[in-house]
């Protein structure tokens, strides 16, 4: 069985598109936990039409954002429930999404999940620049020496390869085991965009995520994504990469590992800094070339993230069963 939760808040212009996406699977034993996170545009109303599908289930509960709405969702969730899916409320997947990744997960015991590849579609559906975000998504590396070196698209996901960044999004893509999620103890609620990102992190200390690579997902881009206010995924991007590094989970060894990664990506940045100065300098941009410079050279030495860089000091996973479910 599985379980697709959907935080949902302001999302009336998609939501019933969204949850129709999970009904139509092949797999049909499912359960779909469209989670309210205090929404003002009507989008509840909708919702609640769904649930003559006796497999919806719709949960009202105060504002918390959608790290705690997931983990909401996640508390609600069937107990005879085995795999668990973050469905964001606008994206769109294929009908044989469900089924292509139980099936991997089945053959592979040893891991926590298994993802498909996204690409960007528009308000109507309709391809977006195609292959340029799945190419993303493919676009792994890891370490070898004192590089960072390219890897198969087809090769697990093992830790630590999304240290730097995350290619397991968006959620919606990646079906991941529902006790392995509840063992790494869910979503750490002191994120408001990289709740999903430090998760998978977090999970791939216990087993690898497996790729299915093949385009399965619709990733919406639209004017209100959460994702696209840049100053706040700086700050997060720096949480995640200070949690990570300073966790109380890792032994010596791992905090080796972590370090040599973090000495590869800045060197790495440095280099590709310093090219963009040279040629911002033959544009005769100077200005521009000193600031390349300059950030090149705090890539080159900044040993190790700043503490300061840190979101929380506490577990995760604050929110559990409240709120008030309905169902048909």
């Amino acid at each position: 069985m599985v379980t697709v939760i959907i935080p949902l808040f302001n999302g009336a212009a998609f939501i019933q598109e969204t949850i129709q996406y999970v009904l139509d699977q092949s797999h049909e034993r499912l359960e779909v936990v469209v989670v309210d996170d205090g929404s003002t545009d009507g989008g509840v109303d909708i919702v609640r039409r769904c649930l003559a599908d006796t497999r919806v289930g719709l949960i009202m509960k105060p504002h918390v954002g959608i790290a705690g709405s997931r983990n909401v969702g996640l508390a609600w969730a069937d107990p005879r429930s085995e795999y668990v899916l973050f469905l964001d409320q606008d994206d769109a997947i294929a009908p044989d999404l469900l089924e292509g990744l139980i099936h991997i997960l089945v053959r592979r015991t040893d891991a926590v999940g298994a993802y498909a590849i996204a690409d960007f579609i528009d308000d109507s559906g309709n391809a977006l620049a195609r292959g340029g975000f799945a190419s993303a998504m493919r676009d792994r590396r890891t370490l070898r020496g004192r590089s960072l070196v390219a890897l198969p698209p087809a090769s697990d996901v093992e830790w630590p390869q999304l240290f730097f960044s995350n290619h397991l999004y968006p959620p919606s893509a990646v079906l991941l085991r529902k006790e392995a999620v509840i063992g790494a103890g869910g979503l750490d609620e002191s994120y408001r965009v990289a709740d999903d990102w430090d998760l998978m992190v977090r999970l791939l200390r216990r087993g690898p995520i497996v790729p299915w690579d093949e385009v399965r997902v619709g990733y919406r881009r639209h004017g209100g994504n959460a994702s696209s206010d840049t100053p706040r995924n700086v700050r997060e991007t720096r949480g995640v990469w200070a949690n990570t590094y300073y966790s109380a989970e890792n032994d010596r060894q791992r905090r080796a590992t972590l370090h040599r990664y973090w000495r590869a990506h800045q060197r790495a940045a440095s280099r590709r800094k310093l090219g963009e100065a040279r040629e911002k300098l033959r544009q005769g941009r100077l200005g521009g070339a000193i600031a390349r410079a300059a950030d090149a050279g705090a890539h080159a030495l900044l040993r190790r993230p700043l503490r300061r860089w840190r979101t929380t000091h506490g577990a995760p996973y604050k929110h559990g069963r409240i709120g008030v479910r309905e169902a048909s």
